[in-house]
């Protein structure tokens, strides 16, 4: 894939806050900004040799680096994309007195929670040799119903797509011990216990602005709700709301947002699809914990939301994160 779109995906973070001083017609400008950005980093200087492959990995850290403060550090640019009026929302009546929670992202994590999926990874940013060292649970899907249940990880050395030399194995391979289907791998959360997980929702995306889904989890009712503005037939400014009535009061909170410059899900290089994983009570609190991934054209994280985290003041909180990039 084309490093372009990835560098763009975590740099744009860094100029959103010039780039909304900007006239909302100039859009075009925006992306002529970022373009030659990107080429100044790409270019290299006269007579300059080809990076070596060390000093390549280190480059990549240190734009993860930045990606990462980007994802967890979020809560000034949610303040800005929710500061942009939304032309696309759905009926939803939120009562009086209803406690809104409009920021998705703790800002950092104290609880050590890790979480992993089985399969290859790039970079060693969320897997490395201590990874199999720690005790895991995950959350499983057999024939018959969702469970979680003790594992343990199997890393494997692999070529990755970032190695220069085919004969290169610096990615990783990441399997556990138990042949059901696993959707998340948790480490050091306290509230996680073995036994049977009744689903909420799995694979579910609201791909258009101005959609609601309703559901009922042990009684309560809950809405998913999606806005957004419509620009040439594609959606920008996408968030993703949960409504519900629990612990008490009712609560309406952002899971998930896009900055307002990038497309929701056509597939290009300045896209990003949001996904709910998994929806389902993994703590034992009978309220539905979320896994909700986003996915971009050179990098995907997933995010896991539990609500005993969340405590009185939200319905769920963001406790970790993983993923990886191309």
């Amino acid at each position: 894939m084309q490093r372009t779109g990835f560098l763009y995906s975590f740099f744009r973070g860094g100029l959103n806050k010039y780039l909304y001083k900007l006239p909302s017609g100039s859009l075009p400008v925006k992306y002529l900004l970022i373009y030659g950005l990107v080429v100044m980093m790409l270019a290299p200087a006269p007579g300059r040799q080809a990076v070596t492959h060390n000093r390549k990995n280190q480059n990549i850290n240190a734009i993860l680096s930045v990606a990462k403060k980007r994802i967890t550090n979020i809560n000034s640019l949610k303040c800005d994309t929710l500061a942009i009026p939304d032309d696309t929302i759905p009926e939803v009546i939120i009562p009086a007195g209803t406690i809104q929670v409009l920021t998705n992202h703790p800002g950092h994590f104290k609880n050590g929670i890790k979480t992993l999926g089985c399969g290859s990874y790039n970079q060693q940013t969320f897997v490395g040799p201590k990874s199999a060292k720690l005790q895991w649970k995950g959350l499983f899907e057999s024939k018959t119903r969702f469970y979680i249940s003790d594992t343990k990880l199997r890393l494997k050395r692999e070529h990755s797509e970032l190695d220069e030399d085919k004969n290169q194995k610096t990615g990783w391979l990441v399997n556990c011990d138990n042949k059901d289907t696993n959707i998340i791998l948790i480490n050091a959360a306290k509230y996680v216990v073995n036994g049977p997980v009744k689903k909420a929702l799995v694979s579910t995306t609201l791909y258009y602005a101005g959609q609601k889904l309703e559901f009922k989890y042990y009684g309560v009712k809950y809405t998913l709700y999606t806005t957004g503005f419509k620009r040439n037939g594609r959606i920008f400014n996408y968030k993703l709301f949960l409504l519900a009535k629990v612990k008490g009061h009712y609560f309406n909170q952002l899971l998930a947002s896009l900055p307002p410059d990038v497309r929701f899900g056509d597939g290009g290089d300045m896209s990003t699809e949001v996904e709910i994983e998994f929806a389902g009570d993994v703590d034992g609190d009978k309220i539905p914990d979320f896994i909700i991934s986003e996915s971009g054209y050179s990098a995907g994280f997933s995010y896991l939301y539990l609500s005993r985290a969340a405590g009185k003041k939200a319905i769920l909180r963001e406790v970790s994160f993983y993923g990886d990039t191309d």
